[in-house]
């Protein structure tokens, strides 16, 4: 497959590959060809899905544009037709520039995080739109519960989880025909998705970008790089200094974080319970949610003093 993938990415021709561990949704390969080294990823989340190959190209769009417009990433690499995808034994490929770096530890790169998602920000298309919040009641988190095959600590884990999940999307939620400013971004910008490259933050893994409400994902970025409130503070101090915006003191800026964790709480109960990395992933999102819940208001108010 990774010859096929050199190919028909106009790479050369292989000279060594090995496969990356690590990956939550997709499979990772290293790849050294004639004209540089790549990764390849072989696409698997929702990789059958109807509407999987637009999403990319869209996603693939907004990366390219970010390269071009200078946001430290690694260069995307087309197929000969200039598309995202390539099709090789039945599976999606993507393939970028191999960029050597490291994970950013846990507390460090704070003020870079927040810098990097407003330059994002600064680079990409911008448009109003009205917020469209959808809800869950109780007894849909309930049910997810009752998924077969869940041992039963998850089940009971989520079944005691219902009631507060269900409140904290309540909370969160725009009021109706909320219309607030968005822009073409990259959708996932948490540690995972980032990459420390000779001194710089990278953003890496775009597959999620897409129109984002700056308020939210600026939100969204600072709750998955915090491990308090004072390093929520440190996130969005550095990203309205860098972008010049002024963040809405309302806890509905809070909502597209709890939906993006929703979904892959999700996700994973429903189509990874039958491994350990599903199991863990959906155990320890569903911590996460309720640890919001418990802490918004302080959460809410961190927002008056950034």
């Amino acid at each position: 497959m990774m010859v096929k993938a050199v190919e028909g990415f106009g790479l050369g021709q292989v000279e060594a590959m090995v496969r990356v561990e690590g990956g939550l949704s997709n499979d990772m390969w290293r790849v050294t060809a004639t004209s540089g080294e790549y990764a390849v990823k072989v696409m698997r989340a929702h990789a059958e899905a109807a509407d999987f190959r637009d999403n990319i190209e869209a996603a693939y769009t907004i990366e390219r544009n970010a390269f071009r417009e200078g946001i430290p990433c690694p260069e995307p690499m087309p197929t000969a037709e200039g598309h995202a995808l390539l099709r090789a034994d039945g599976h999606w490929l993507r393939a970028h520039r191999w960029c050597e770096g490291s994970s950013p530890n846990p507390g460090d790169h704070l003020e870079d995080a927040g810098d990097l998602l407003a330059r994002i920000h600064r680079g990409g298309g911008h448009g109003v739109r009205a917020l469209e919040d959808q809800l869950r009641e109780v007894g849909a988190w309930a049910a997810l519960a009752d998924q077969p095959g869940l041992p039963e600590r998850l089940s009971a884990q989520l079944r005691s989880a219902a009631p507060e999940l269900a409140r904290l999307e309540a909370a969160t939620a725009a009021s109706p025909r909320l219309v607030t400013t968005y822009a073409d971004s990259h959708g996932d910008l948490d540690p995972k998705n980032t990459l420390v490259a000779s001194g710089r933050l990278l953003a890496v893994d775009w597959d999620a970008a897409g129109p984002r409400p700056i308020a939210r994902e600026a939100v969204s970025l600072a709750l998955d790089w915090a491990e308090n409130v004072d390093d929520f503070r440190r996130v969005l101090r550095a990203y309205a200094s860098s972008s010049g915006t002024t963040l809405p003191t309302e806890a509905w800026v809070f909502g597209g974080w709890v939906a993006a964790l929703c979904g892959w709480l999700t996700y994973n109960v429903q189509q990874r319970a039958d491994s350990d990395l599903g199991l863990r992933e959906a155990s320890e999102t569903c911590a996460r949610l309720l640890a919001l819940h418990r802490a918004l208001d302080e959460h809410v108010s961190a927002l008056h003093i950034i």
